[in-house]
């Protein structure tokens, strides 16, 4: 935590944190769980290994809701909820995207969903701090 900016509030470092370990917790099991071979389990199986992979991400959102609901300035939850559209705009994008050429394209492109959570995250980092820089 010594790396992180000194003006955030406790409530944004935690948050920060609890993200950002769950978008750790989210990568491995992503890298992990895209090895597995097909029809190498049976389909009960793979049901709770999607069990797994997708509780990382509702930890995330459940995290970011708790920071919407508890921060006081509507400034910032304004600003949040904005980046978080944007990222999740972005996603939406690379998926639909990827979804028709591997679809109809070549089905031997490798599928980035598995990282989809990383790359909301970020993007709406990254909005964040956009969106911020512009409005000093």
């Amino acid at each position: 935590m010594r790396l992180c900016n000194r003006n955030l509030t406790g409530l944004q470092r935690r948050s920060i944190g609890l993200v950002g370990s769950m978008m750790a917790v989210c990568a491995g099991m992503g890298g992990i769980f895209a090895r597995i071979e097909r029809s190498h389990f049976s389909t009960p199986t793979y049901y709770v290994i999607a069990f797994f992979a997708v509780t990382p991400i509702i930890g995330a959102m459940v995290v970011i809701a708790r920071y919407l609901a508890a921060e006081k300035d509507e400034y910032l939850r304004h600003i949040v909820v904005q980046s978080i559209l944007w990222g999740l705009g972005l996603v939406m994008v690379i998926d639909t995207f990827l979804g028709y050429v591997i679809e109809h394209a070549s089905p031997h492109i490798p599928a980035l969903t598995a990282f989809n959570m990383e790359i909301f995250l970020i993007t709406a980092a990254i909005a964040l701090r956009i969106q911020l820089w512009r409005n000093q």
